[in-house]
């Protein structure tokens, strides 16, 4: 999501370098432990992470998903422009504060959601936005990813052949909604086709970094997708309706937010009563980070982006934006402070608050480079 001046910020695809071994099974067995252990030396990390063991949505009753169904939505702003894809491309920055957080995301904006609440291993999804088409384009995807195995398939979907299975999975998620979204479909598929194909192929470093170039991704997302656990709904983050309400059938339902991406939103507003009213209603606990991005010319900026990118753990936010004395206002208020929170390993980045950097999963033995055998 970006500001009237905004571009689309989309970069063009890497070529990925990739390798493909076999091994007969009887070697597999012995070598691929040993490539998980020696990855899990170098970086650090187990070879089976923790789960997370204060989730509770495995157990969401039916009840309880259905009413995350009826949440409202609030009237669509007449925007310019459509950000129905990120003009961010860092995201990765952001990967170490959100592995494994699990249980609520709440983001604004086009699909990068999708990146950074599977990275979080997000139980529950919720998306909002000002813009109709950006939601019309979450429910769209909330249609055709359950029948798209693979992220090519996904593709395949939009390339103009298959147009009848498109409209009979609209139909089947959405009724009677479906020949609008269809429409919505036939109006900026070519243009997302592009976007998706660039973001199916984009690593950085070798390493896949989104939602479709990296299959474990993927398939949290579609696991989300398929299970009626991915919610979008036109809301304003300044709204009376749309964002109380998602706080209080999470708060009923026992889900803490864990994750608030507002992309690069803040620096066209200041921080109404309504704005921190709805940040505050929302459940949270101490490992609840909010996710910015913003364009400054005295802070750093990563390789390849032009926007800086901070991590807040939200209850040092909320304690700036209401403290007696010289409350926080906006978000130019806290540019001094993520100069001085920028991390000396990743440019472009700053934590502030007391921000916990997870370790990564072990890699996928797929993206590993091969061993050589034992003769």
């Amino acid at each position: 999501m970006g500001g009237p001046l905004a571009d689309s910020g989309v970069l063009s695809p890497r070529n990925p370098s990739t390798s493909t071994r076999s091994a007969t099974p009887s070697r597999l067995a012995s070598w691929s432990a040993a490539r998980v252990a020696m990855v899990s030396v170098l970086l650090g990390t187990s070879a089976i992470p923790a789960a997370r063991a204060d989730t509770p949505t495995e157990r969401l009753s039916p009840t309880t998903l259905n009413a995350f169904d009826t949440l409202p939505s609030e009237k669509p702003y007449a925007v310019r422009l459509h950000f129905l894809r990120s003009n961010e491309r860092r995201h990765d920055l952001f990967f170490p504060s959100l592995y494994g957080l699990g249980a609520g995301y709440l983001g604004v904006g086009a699909d990068q959601n999708y990146t950074l609440a599977a990275i979080a291993k997000a139980d529950i999804v919720w998306l909002v936005d000002i813009d109709g088409d950006v939601i019309d384009w979450h429910q769209i995807y909330a249609a055709l990813i359950p029948i798209a195995e693979t992220p090519i398939s996904l593709c395949a979907l939009l390339a103009g052949n298959r147009d009848v299975e498109v409209q009979a999975a609209l139909k089947a998620r959405w009724g009677s909604a479906a020949p609008q979204l269809f429409t919505q479909f036939l109006r900026y598929r070519g243009y997302l086709l592009q976007h998706l194909t660039v973001e199916r192929t984009y690593r950085r470093h070798g390493v896949p970094v989104t939602w479709l170039s990296d299959p474990t991704l993927y398939a949290h997302i579609r696991k989300l997708m398929r299970e009626h656990r991915v919610f979008a709904r036109v809301g304003d983050l300044h709204g009376e309706t749309t964002l109380q309400a998602i706080a209080a059938a999470a708060t009923k339902a026992r889900i803490p937010v864990r994750t608030l991406y507002l992309s690069n939103v803040e620096q066209w507003f200041r921080y109404s009563p309504q704005f921190i009213a709805n940040v505050q209603a929302m459940p949270r606990d101490r490992s609840t980070v909010l996710l910015r991005t913003l364009a400054r010319g005295d802070l750093p900026t990563p390789e390849l982006d032009r926007w800086h990118f901070s991590v807040e753990t939200l209850d040092d936010f909320l304690a700036k934006v209401t403290a007696q004395n010289l409350p926080l206002r906006t978000v130019q208020g806290l540019a001094p402070l993520m100069i001085a929170g920028s991390t000396q390993s990743k440019h472009g980045l700053s934590l502030l608050g007391n921000v916990a950097q997870h370790k990564p999963p072990p890699l996928a033995l797929f993206w590993l480079p091969p061993l050589r055998l034992a003769e």
